[in-house]
C-alpha cells in the first residue's frame, strides 16, 4: 500500500509541476509594472506553495519548470534574490528566452546591480542583439575602475557573435570615447582580426604599443597573428620584445614554444631554463625542459628536471618515472631502472611499465627471465594480455627462436578465437615462417571478425601482389583497405606495387611517390627505386636506394632490392 501511495504522490507532484509551469509560462507575456506594489508581500500560503514547487522541480532536475516558477515568484514578490535565482537556473537550463526575461526583471528590481546588467548584456550579445546590448555596455564602461577589464571581457563575448562585421561596427562605436585607452584599441584589433580586417588589426595594435609598449597581452596577440603565417618572423618579434622587456615571462614562454615547434630545441631549452624558476615556474615547465634535454642527449639535465617536475606536483608522476627508467638503463644502471618501474603498480601506465621492464630484462639478463616477468600478471584485461603475448612473441623471434614464437601463438589460438588482432599477428608470423596458406586463412578469419580491418585486407592483397598471383583478388582487397584508410602510406604503397605487377608503371609511380612523400619507409623506397629502374631512370633509382640505406642500413628488403639491381 505504501508503494502505491508513494507513486500517487509522485504523480500528483508531476501534474502540479506541469500545471504550475504552464501558469508561469503564460505569465511571461503578462505586463509587469515596476512602480506597482508587489502582489505577494509576505510568506503566505501561495508563496510557500510555489516556492516548494520550484525547489522540488530543481531537485528533480526539471530546470525549465524551476526557472519559470522562480521567475513568476520574483514578479509576484518583486524579490531581487528570486530574480537572480531564476536567471541562474535559466542559464543552467540553457533557456535563453527565460534567462533574458529573468535578467531584465533582476535589472529592473535592482538597477544598481552591475552583475544583472553584465549578464543581460552578455545575453543580448550572444543572441546577436547588439543594439539592445549597447546602452548596457556603455553604462558599464562609464566606471573607470572596471573599464579596462570590461573591454578585455568584451573580446570573449564578441568572438561568439556570428556576424563578425556587426561585431566590429559595435566595438568601434563603443570604444570611440576612449581613444587614449590601450584596452579599447586592443578590443578593436581583436574584433577586427576575427572580422578579417588585418589592416585595421595592425593599425590598432600599433596604437596599443604606442600607449603601452610593455603590455604582454597585446604582444602575445601580435605574435600569435604573425606565427599563424610565418613562425620564423614571429621569433624575431618575440626576440625584439624580450630585448626591451626581459622580464616578460608570458612572451618568453610563447617564444620558447615557437622555437620548439620549429625544432630549434637547443634555443628553446635556453628560454625554458630562464622560466623554470621564474613567475611561471610549474611542473609542466620543468617537464618541458627535461624533454628538450632528452632531445639534445643531455640526460643529466633531463634527470634533474624530471625529478623537479615530480617534486612540484606533476599530476602523472608515473609518466616521468618511465622516462627516468630509460635514462638509468641507458647509463647501465638497469637495477635502478627496474626498481623505479616496480613502483608502478596500477594506473594507465601499469602495462607499459611492465613491458618496458621486460625489455630491460631482455637487454641485461635473458629472454626467459623477461618472459617469466610478464607471466606473473594474471588479473589483467584481455587486451593487455594480448599486448604481453605480442611482447613475448617478439622477444622469442628477435632471440633467433622463430619456431618457439610460432609455437607460443599456436598454443594461444584457442584463447583468442574472437580476436582479429591476434589473428593478424599470428598471420604475420606465419608468413615469416613461410606458411602462406595459414597466413591467408588467418587474415580471412580476422576480416570475418572485423569487417573494417584495413590492415588485414592490405596484408592479404599485398601478399598476392608481392608473389605476383591472384592479382584481381589483390586489387579487390587493397581497394577495400584504401577505402577504409585512404591516407595510410603502407596501403597506398601496396596499390602502387600492385599496379607495378600489372604493368601500369606510371600509375604505380604515382601511388608509390605519394606513399613515400607521407613516410620515407625503407620498403617503400625499395619499391619506388624498382619502379624508376623499370622506367629506365636508373640514376634516380640508385639515389633513392642509397639515401634510404643511410638511415636504414640493415633493412633486408631494401638491401635485397639494391643488390639485385647493382
Amino acid at each position: 500500500m505504501r508503494y502505491h501511495i508513494a507513486n500517487m504522490k509522485n504523480l500528483i507532484i508531476t501534474l502540479v509541476l506541469a500545471f504550475q509551469a504552464n501558469i508561469a509560462w503564460a505569465n511571461d507575456e503578462a505586463n509587469f509594472d515596476i512602480s506597482q506594489p508587489a502582489k505577494i508581500q509576505e510568506a503566505n500560503a501561495e508563496f510557500v506553495y510555489k516556492f516548494l514547487l520550484a525547489e522540488i522541480a530543481a531537485q528533480r532536475g526539471d530546470l525549465n519548470s524551476a526557472g519559470h516558477l522562480y521567475y513568476d515568484l520574483a514578479k509576484l514578490t518583486k524579490n531581487i534574490p528570486l530574480a537572480q535565482r531564476a536567471t541562474n537556473i535559466a542559464g543552467y537550463a540553457r533557456n535563453g528566452r527565460l534567462a533574458l526575461d529573468s535578467a531584465e526583471l533582476w535589472r529592473q528590481l535592482d538597477d544598481s546591480s552591475l552583475e544583472a546588467k553584465q549578464i543581460l548584456a552578455e545575453l543580448f550579445i550572444s543572441s546577436g542583439n547588439l543594439a539592445k546590448a549597447r546602452p548596457l555596455i556603455e553604462k558599464l564602461l562609464e566606471l573607470e575602475k572596471t573599464r579596462a577589464e570590461g573591454f578585455l571581457y568584451l573580446n570573449n563575448l564578441l568572438t561568439k557573435v556570428e556576424n563578425k562585421k556587426n561585431a566590429l561596427r559595435f566595438i568601434l562605436a563603443i570604444a570611440k570615447p576612449y581613444n587614449g585607452l590601450a584596452e579599447a584599441h586592443f578590443s578593436i584589433a581583436h574584433t577586427a582580426y576575427f572580422a578579417g580586417d588585418l589592416k585595421l588589426t595592425e593599425k590598432e595594435l600599433d596604437l596599443v604599443e604606442a600607449i603601452n609598449p610593455k603590455w604582454e597581452t597585446s604582444a602575445l596577440f601580435r605574435g600569435y597573428i604573425i606565427a599563424k603565417e610565418w613562425p620564423e618572423k614571429a621569433l624575431e618579434f618575440y626576440k625584439s620584445f624580450l630585448k626591451s622587456n626581459p622580464n616578460s615571462n608570458e612572451v618568453r614562454l610563447e617564444f620558447a614554444k615557437t622555437l620548439t615547434s620549429l625544432k630549434r630545441y637547443d634555443d628553446a631549452k635556453k628560454q625554458f631554463l630562464k622560466l623554470v624558476d621564474g613567475s611561471l615556474a610549474s611542473p609542466e615547465i620543468s617537464l618541458t625542459v627535461a624533454l628538450l634535454s632528452l632531445e639534445l642527449n643531455d640526460d643529466k639535465l633531463a634527470e634533474k628536471f624530471f625529478n623537479q617536475s615530480i617534486e612540484r606536483g606533476y599530476d602523472d608522476p608515473d609518466k616521468i618515472q618511465m622516462y627516468l627508467a630509460r635514462i638509468y638503463n641507458k647509463r647501465g644502471d638497469f637495477k635502478k631502472s627496474l626498481s623505479i618501474l616496480d613502483k608502478i603498480i596500477s594506473g594507465l601506465l601499469f602495462v607499459d611499465a611492465k613491458l618496458l621492464a621486460a625489455e630491460i630484462i631482455v637487454q641485461n639478463k635473458s629472454t626467459e627471465e623477461a618472459i617469466e616477468s610478464l607471466s606473473l600478471y594474471k588479473n589483467i584485461s584481455s587486451s593487455d594480455k594480448l599486448r604481453f603475448l605480442r611482447a613475448k612473441t617478439s622477444m622469442l623471434f628477435n632471440d633467433g627462436r622463430p619456431q618457439d614464437a610460432f609455437d607460443l601463438l599456436k598454443s594461444e589460438d584457442k584463447n583468442y578465437s574472437d580476436s582479429s588482432e591476434f589473428k593478424f599477428d599470428y598471420a604475420m608470423l606465419a608468413e615469416k615462417m613461410g606458411n602462406l596458406l595459414l597466413m591467408e586463412q588467418l587474415l580471412k578469419e580476422a576480416i570475418k571478425i572485423k569487417p573494417d580491418f584495413a590492415l588485414a585486407y592490405n596484408a592479404l592483397g599485398y601478399s598476392y601482389a608481392d608473389r605476383n598471383i591472384k592479382l584481381a583478388d589483390a586489387k579487390k582487397y587493397i581497394e577495400i583497405a584504401l577505402s577504409i584508410e585512404p591516407k595510410n602510406h603502407y596501403i597506398i604503397d601496396s596499390m602502387g606495387w600492385l599496379h607495378y605487377r600489372l604493368g601500369n608503371i606510371d600509375i604505380a609511380l604515382e601511388f608509390t611517390q605519394k606513399a613515400y612523400a607521407i613516410q620515407k619507409d625503407p620498403e617503400i623506397a625499395a619499391h619506388l627505386g624498382e619502379i624508376y629502374w623499370k622506367k629506365g631512370e636508373k640514376d634516380e633509382a640508385k639515389r633513392i636506394w642509397q639515401d634510404s640505406l643511410v638511415n636504414n642500413p640493415s633493412n633486408s628488403v631494401l638491401n635485397e632490392t639494391f643488390q639485385r639491381f647493382n
